[in-house]
């Protein structure tokens, strides 16, 4: 009888280990995919994340991401901050209102997608210095700063930005 109860226990025993190690397996293996999953994601919002400043190849799409970011640092863009805007991109860029909306509304995308136009300058600007002329990078830093201005004076996020964006550009170093 003692033996029964041993073989017993033992059966038990084994089958306890099995089911706690078919457990721990399946626990392991959600694991994995759950990092697969974040690592995908993450992937994926980076791509996003990166893709509307990596592929930049218009410098009027950079300056618009920059102003319509130099406009939200001081919280939702209010309508004379849009006109502004706007109203710079036609001036400037000699586009037509659609055009200036339609370039509005990518900045307004792309801020959304990359949260803080700072963080992605370096790419942001490789189209600037590419296609621009000095006078015209001269021209762009000035249309930051008068949106920054269009609300009252400049935040120190707008300043920051606007002195990183000169830099970038190698603005203070020219006479």
């Amino acid at each position: 009888m003692g033996l029964l109860v041993v073989l017993l226990g033992a059966i038990a025993g084994a089958i306890y280990a099995l089911v706690r190690f078919m457990s721990a397996a399946n626990e392991g293996r959600e694991a994995i995919s759950d990092i697969k999953g974040a690592v995908r994601r993450g992937k994926w919002s980076k791509q996003i994340d990166s893709r509307l400043v990596e592929n930049l190849d218009d410098p009027r799409d950079a300056a618009a991401v920059l102003m319509v970011q130099i406009a939200a640092y001081d919280g939702e863009i209010t309508t004379r901050q849009k006109d502004a805007i706007t109203g710079l991109m036609m001036q400037h860029f000699h586009a037509s209102r659609e055009e200036a909306e339609g370039l509005y509304s990518f900045g307004r995308m792309a801020i959304g997608q990359i949260n803080d136009a700072a963080n992605a300058l370096g790419k942001m600007i490789r189209p600037v210095k590419e296609a621009l002329t000095l006078d015209e990078m001269k021209e762009l830093a000035v249309m930051l700063e008068e949106v920054s201005e269009v609300e009252g004076p400049p935040t120190e996020r707008q300043r920051d930005l606007i002195v990183q964006v000169r830099r970038a550009l190698s603005l203070d170093n020219v006479h």
